[in-house]
């Protein structure tokens, strides 16, 4: 399995640039780069403003980035010699929630993922996170799940090529891995799959069930900890500080088959030693998977 690093783990003052090549120095195989909305646009709270990670920019990747602009962050990556595992974010959760009723903010959230999935083609990478939006109080959650699916299906067909990878986060919907796959296998698309971040999953049950229920439908991993004593989203820590249990997960890891990218979220990034930290999650990650 590879080892890679969300760009959302380095901070903000972290240029694209600066991420990319410290990926490369601290020793990880593959970097998971991050689309954003343009500058300046950003959601007004919720979790994503908890996790430091609503005001990030990308200035090669965003709703404003031209394809010039891609393929700088291509150049800038083969130049370093790091590959590009994945093409992540947040644009179709908290910003333009992918669920939303609004048509214009629907749009919006359809084209940003869209240009994820070029954007990813671009980059060599073969797999685009997606959010599948947000469950409101003033929502069905019957209209919401049949709205996220309808648009998962439409955004998996203008790219075949590509994997469209839905993950589960606190969104208020899809909180089972038997309601995940049938989310998944509903859309009747076999380029849509699952990005299984475990430690979301601990806080509503044992992700080594999560991962032996959606088998093969597990696209990537995003990789941290959760402490079940916090219960709130001030919970995600680094890996062995919490309460998921590591060689269970890598157990059942194994058992699928599963033979790809295991990416570092560390969420919210490290306030010192930010490089440390991350040397130290990956050197982690690597014993557990021997």
């Amino acid at each position: 399995m590879n080892i890679g690093v969300n760009q959302f783990c380095f901070p903000m003052s972290y240029d694209v640039a600066d991420a990319v090549k410290a990926a490369k120095r601290l020793g990880f195989d593959s970097i998971e780069v991050c689309f954003t909305a343009a500058d300046g646009a950003r959601p007004g709270g919720g979790v994503t403003d908890a996790l430091d990670i609503s005001g990030y920019h990308n200035r090669l990747l965003n709703t404003n980035s031209t394809d010039a602009n891609v393929s700088e962050l291509k150049k800038l990556a083969d130049d370093t010699g790091i590959r590009i595992s994945s093409v992540g974010g947040i644009v179709s959760f908290t910003i333009y929630p992918l669920t939303a009723q609004d048509p214009q903010t629907a749009r919006k959230s359809m084209d940003a993922v869209k240009k994820m999935l070029d954007s990813a083609r671009i980059l060599g990478a073969d797999t685009v996170l997606v959010i599948p939006g947000m469950l409101t109080a003033d929502m069905e959650y019957q209209a919401a799940y049949d709205l996220a699916q309808e648009r998962v299906a439409q955004l998996a067909a203008h790219a075949p090529d590509i994997q469209l990878a839905v993950e589960n986060v606190w969104n208020g919907m899809l909180y089972s891995p038997l309601e995940m796959s049938r989310f998944v296998d509903e859309t009747g698309c076999g380029n849509v799959g699952v990005y299984f971040d475990i430690a979301n999953a601990r806080r509503f049950g044992w992700p080594q069930q999560w991962i032996r229920t959606l088998g093969r439908r597990i696209r990537q991993f995003h990789c941290k900890d959760y402490r079940m004593a916090v219960d709130t989203i001030n919970g995600f820590t680094n890996l062995l500080d919490g309460d998921v249990d590591w060689p269970e997960v890598v157990g059942a890891i194994r058992e699928t088959g599963y033979d790809g990218e295991m990416v570092m979220e560390l969420v919210p990034p490290a306030r010192h030693l930010v490089e440390n930290t991350l040397v130290y999650a990956q050197s982690t990650l690597r014993e557990l998977l021997k």
